[in-house]
């Protein structure tokens, strides 16, 4: 335009915001139901909070520009190159999952990128500046899970995503945090004592943004109710690498849980034997009595049913992750 009124002269393109901002606030238009506080109803909270100290870190710029900015754009592209994308013929397991998964969370459909690996169980997510967000996961991975597990498991991707998770899961490798073995191309980063913060919060911070997207694979499953059967098996196969293989039986676990079930926040007790995987289920069956479960899936019956609010559950919630110290 460059100062003439002459109408030929204007680019409509350029009233575009492309901000990430802007790119954001469209994404959210679908559930903005859902948006409680600036963040996702049924996201545990202190996920919510303790990502908030992660980006008060003096260090956390300069990661998040060298993430932004070189990292993540080289990453995406090696991906594109050395993936195939699921659809209805090729490993359509994975396509129907994820287009039921966006629907039950009310996003866009993200691409999934299938790396040929059949000995590797694998999935993460990607959502970063300039890029449509999109979920990576193996061939091995589509060949050992069952339907309902894949649900679960893009579900809980698809939470990641909802929920802003990875650019700081993609972090996590600049300290020696490795979430995948795919995931470990990053530069550790200097052991000052800012890295060393930010390092010990990201540790944290993924044990509680994985009950952020327990609860999104849950409202994905077809019966939620089959959550510790399903995250048990899953847990079996070793697809959760950064967790403990060791973990309490199923029957044990449920025992536990029958316990925990009708005892009052302030008396709960977690047994010095459960571990952190094991602390991640029994928080996830909290989720099964709450009535934001209910709100995004309203097909469900809760006869006869007493259900908590989001507040009761974050009490108990807090209390089972960290009643015990077993780490990851």
């Amino acid at each position: 335009m460059f100062g003439t009124d002459n109408a030929a002269d204007y680019n409509p393109l350029l009233d575009i915001d492309t901000s990430f901002a802007a790119y954001l606030n469209a994404r959210t238009r679908s559930y903005k139901d859902h948006i409680v506080g600036g963040m996702m109803d049924y996201a545990f909270d202190a996920d919510f909070s303790v990502k908030q100290k992660i980006t008060a870190f003096s260090g956390w710029s300069k990661i998040y520009k060298n993430l932004t900015g070189r990292d993540i754009p080289n990453k995406v592209k090696r991906i594109f190159q050395s993936t195939d994308a699921a659809g209805s013929m090729k490993y359509p397991e994975l396509y129907n999952a994820v287009k039921v998964c966006a629907e039950k969370l009310q996003i866009s459909v993200p691409t999934v990128y299938v790396r040929n690996a059949p000995s590797k169980y694998e999935i993460y997510s990607v959502s970063s500046e300039g890029v449509d967000p999109f979920i990576v996961a193996t061939s091995g991975l589509a060949e050992i899970c069952s339907k309902e597990e894949l649900r679960f498991l893009i579900g809980c991707e698809c939470g990641h995503i909802q929920n802003n998770h990875c650019i700081f899961n993609m972090a996590a490798p600049y300290f020696g945090i490795n979430i995948s073995d795919d995931q470990d191309e990053f530069k550790p980063a200097e052991a000052d004592s800012s890295s060393m913060q930010i390092a010990g919060t990201i540790s944290e911070w993924i044990k509680l943004s994985d009950v952020t997207s327990d609860r999104a694979g849950m409202i994905c499953l077809s019966n939620p109710q089959e959550y510790p059967v399903i995250m048990t098996g899953i847990h079996k196969k070793g697809i959760f690498a950064h967790y403990k293989k060791e973990s309490l039986d199923l029957n044990e676990l449920m025992k536990q849980y029958e316990v925990l079930h009708i005892t009052p926040a302030r008396s709960i007790v977690i047994p010095p034997e459960c571990t952190a995987i094991d602390k991640r289920i029994l928080a996830g069956l909290e989720f099964l009595n709450c009535e934001i479960l209910y709100n995004w899936r309203s097909d469900l019956s809760k006869a006869d049913m007493h259900t908590v609010n989001k507040q009761a559950l974050e009490i108990r919630c807090e209390i089972i992750l960290d009643a015990a110290k077993e780490g990851m």
